[in-house]
């Protein structure tokens, strides 16, 4: 039976490894969300990896952790702590709780945020082009949680893994940026930012565009960086994921 002191060290153990994990990711969230790459933060392409290996609570406090430090570190304005904060802890969590299988919140998620977004008379005045991506990620929220034990590495198949990893990174890059519409529109902060419905509408195309960029980037991103780090991980057996 092990003495009170061996569970003592093996608790402090368990502590001191999540502070170091929420550390280093945290860490690497706020060097990719700096700066303004190639296109947008880089941030938002590591979300799946992090809620992959982190598991929907430590994702969650490494996503807000990051998000909170790197706006403040650029001196953003108040509306950006928020679509950057709320969007990028949604994105890590569904990816997280895909990761184990678990679709039912991510679905929630996303039926209530779609259906706010069209039940505003601005939602149904945007084209329908520009939310194909959410749309898609809907429906592929529960075949994603059926790949899980590829991801995770309780089943092995190399196709089916990176599939997992593909699917899992689509949907919660785009459940970040759906979140980031259900702020914009349902919650009402374009009435901060712009003063017509054109003006809206104009920045919306602009950034639906720019969304679908954002889906290739990060589909190719989880096949030639995610999947190799999993991959490396569940061979050399150095980690157990998700940690939580």
């Amino acid at each position: 039976m092990e003495s009170r002191r061996d569970v003592s060290e093996l608790h402090f153990e368990g502590e001191r490894k999540f502070v170091a994990m929420v550390s280093v990711f945290a860490a690497f969230h706020v060097i990719l969300d700096i700066g303004m790459y190639p296109f947008r933060r880089w941030a938002i392409y590591v979300e799946p990896l992090e809620g992959i290996m982190l598991g929907p609570k430590m994702g969650l406090l490494t996503a807000l952790i990051g998000a909170f430090i790197s706006r403040a570190v650029v001196g953003a304005n108040f509306l950006s702590f928020i679509y950057g904060m709320a969007a990028e802890s949604v994105g890590v969590v569904i990816a997280g709780l895909l990761a184990k299988g678990r679709w039912r919140i991510p679905l929630g998620l996303y039926v209530f945020m779609l259906a706010a977004y069209f039940a505003h008379p601005y939602g149904r005045r945007m084209p329908i082009w520009t939310m194909l991506d959410c749309l898609a990620g809907l429906f592929l929220i529960y075949p994603s949680s059926r790949l899980s034990r590829y991801v995770l590495g309780d089943k092995v198949g190399a196709g089916n893994l990176t599939l997992g990893v593909l699917l899992i990174s689509f949907v919660a890059t785009v459940g970040d940026s759906l979140t980031r519409v259900f702020l914009l529109v349902p919650a009402g902060l374009y009435k901060l930012e712009f003063e017509t419905f054109e003006a809206l509408y104009n920045i919306f195309i602009i950034g639906a565009a720019g969304s679908y960029i954002e889906d290739g980037i990060v589909s190719i991103i989880s096949v030639i960086v995610t999947v190799p780090i999993l991959v490396f991980i569940q061979r050399t057996k150095i980690l157990k994921y998700p940690i939580t």
